[in-house]
């Protein structure tokens, strides 16, 4: 794909992000319309987006490519894991924050930023292996993660319950309609698509909006966190494209592997470190630094995939 491509799509998502900067700074959005912003695209924006995905043609992409991206998903995950055990004795990460690093390295914002900028960069035909990713990220996070912040703390249980996100339900429900070829009512189309239009624009200006009140100097001056933001969102992911580039033929499976790699830190890891009441103020840092350096990291990395 070519570089240029990449970089005007990008250009796009920062401009959507800045929309959102500006509109929180003018006073026009307030933090409290954020927060609610941010809830729509989750519960509904994002689950519509999933599903109309699926309304597309994807003929193109078999059962056994899919059945592939789940088990290299699952190495990816395993893979992530042990990358931030050892990034955490490289970068000789305190006791205290060793979880949030592990926690950042693992689970990138493969929903909320991952599904419309690789609609925007490779194409609908990418989101059945998007999906198949959030599926295994959401199972992940609420086993794994949740172990690493329940570690210590008494007294906490999670159920089942807590993986049932509206995100999840709807990877599965898209899932279905495409494995086994469903034909929903036009209505039902038409009602996802709205839903799902509205996701890319509101999810940047939730971003903007979190960025508005970013310290600048106190995050530069967190060596730390730069060196893992370079290590992790711009070698990794590079060293990742050149590995698979003659080892999968297959271009759209290839992007989206390593634009799932390339993706700034997730946010649920810090909404659950407050659940499970962990400091969640690196992880915090760590999301607006990450995202908003994603725009030249993914272009860059794109050049090699």
């Amino acid at each position: 794909m070519s570089g240029v491509v990449v970089l005007q799509q990008m250009a796009l998502i920062f401009l959507l992000i800045l929309t959102g900067f500006v509109l929180y700074r003018k006073q026009i959005i307030s933090e409290h319309a954020s927060k609610d912003l941010s809830a729509l695209v989750v519960n509904i924006c994002s689950p519509g987006l999933i599903i109309v995905s699926m309304f597309e043609d994807l003929s193109s992409v078999s059962r056994d490519s899919v059945l592939f991206v789940g088990m290299i998903g699952i190495c990816f995950f395993l893979f992530l894991s042990v990358l931030g055990l050892l990034f955490v004795k490289i970068l000789k990460v305190s006791a205290q924050e060793r979880v949030s690093y592990i926690l950042m390295t693992v689970f990138g914002n493969l929903g909320f930023i991952g599904i419309p900028v690789a609609l925007a960069i490779i194409g609908p035909e990418s989101m059945v292996y998007v999906i198949v990713f959030n599926f295994l990220f959401n199972v992940y996070i609420y086993t794994f993660g949740v172990m690493l912040l329940k570690k210590g703390i008494s007294g906490v249980k999670t159920s089942f319950r807590d993986m049932l996100s509206p995100g999840l339900i709807a990877c599965m429900a898209a899932f279905c309609i495409y494995w086994f070829d469903i034909q929903l009512p036009e209505a039902v189309e038409t009602a996802a698509g709205y839903y799902g239009n509205a996701c890319t624009l509101l999810s940047m200006l939730v971003i903007g909006i979190s960025m508005a009140d970013m310290k600048v100097k106190s995050v530069l001056k967190n060596t730390r966190l730069m060196l893992f933001t370079l290590l992790r969102f711009a070698v990794f992911p590079i060293l990742l494209a050149l590995l698979l580039k003659p080892l999968l033929p297959d271009f759209v499976m290839r992007a989206t592997i390593v634009l799932m790699a390339a993706l700034p830190v997730g946010n649920l890891s810090a909404m659950l470190c407050n659940q499970y009441g962990k400091d969640s103020r690196i992880i915090a840092e760590g999301i607006i630094v990450t995202t908003l350096l994603s725009v030249v990291t993914i272009t860059i990395t794109f050049l090699f995939v």
